[in-house]
């Protein structure tokens, strides 16, 4: 779904003067990670004066040779359907036994580097600032940003229920004596009951679930002693030098998408 985030917010950017775009280009020569040539921007193919969606995944490097079928989904307004493209994404890799491609920033827009949460902060803080461009807010209009804060939230909903599984497990083998309450968070938009994973994939579940951490702890014969017990062990499990390091890596990234959400609501003007 960060595809279609940033599918979004490149069309907000577009509304600039060429020259001050950033969003949709790439380093034609680098030394040293440093780029010494230009920034060569996207291009619409077939007579297109700006990138579709599907433009821009090969401009990302984002498709393989067999992927024919057209990624991007569309609302009855011609607007981008975020979740539906984002099942499109990932089906069109998963269908040829593939993981999906994590695109690299340095291949997104100008002055990006190779490292997600430089990504997150950087997408939000273009956005943020073509937002309070009156001439860009204007040309873009103003459903287009309620169409990148939509993406954003989805992204942060989607990343807490996918990493729920794991989380409840881990919960209910770190925390003996404590019932693990759950939470149900929807059906998963990407799950196929036909679907055999390869075997360095985990399978779908149909439906997404996380820890309810709350009712975990009201239910607790002892809320206070549970609270502290569970805020030490998600402290020990996400960061510090006992971390698991996929879950630090998780927690590092949804709080960059948090950060960003806070971002948007404090440094946009009326």
């Amino acid at each position: 779904m960060k595809l279609s985030l940033l599918f979004e917010s490149f069309l907000i950017d577009q509304q600039n003067p060429e020259a001050d775009r950033k969003i949709g280009y790439q380093c034609n020569k680098w030394k040293n990670n440093a780029c010494i040539g230009s920034w060569v921007p996207c291009r619409g193919k077939e007579g297109r004066s700006q990138c579709n969606f599907n433009d821009f995944q090969l401009f990302l490097d984002n498709t393989k040779p067999g992927m024919e079928t057209l990624q991007a989904a569309y609302r009855p307004d011609d607007s981008l359907d975020n979740r539906q493209t984002a099942v499109n994404c990932i089906w069109a890799w998963r269908d040829q036994d593939k993981a999906p491609y994590n695109f690299r920033g340095h291949k997104a827009f100008r002055n990006g580097l190779n490292d997600h949460n430089d990504f997150i902060r950087n997408i939000g803080q273009i956005s943020n600032d073509n937002y309070n461009k009156p001439a860009v807010r204007a040309a873009a209009g103003d459903a287009a940003f309620s169409r990148v804060d939509d993406t954003l939230t989805k992204i942060t909903q989607a990343r807490v229920a996918d990493h729920g599984r794991y989380l409840i497990t881990a919960a209910q083998n770190g925390l003996p004596g404590v019932t693990i309450v759950e939470k149900d968070m929807g059906a998963s938009p990407f799950y196929r009951p036909s679907w055999t994973p390869p075997p360095v994939a985990e399978p779908d579940t149909p439906q997404w679930k996380t820890v309810d951490w709350e009712a975990t702890i009201k239910n607790s014969a002892d809320p206070a002693a549970t609270r502290t017990q569970v805020r030490g062990w998600l402290d020990s499990f996400y960061r510090g030098p006992t971390a698991n390091s996929h879950a630090k890596d998780h927690w590092q990234v949804l709080r960059s998408y948090k950060t960003n959400k806070d971002r948007t609501n404090r440094c946009r003007k009326p």
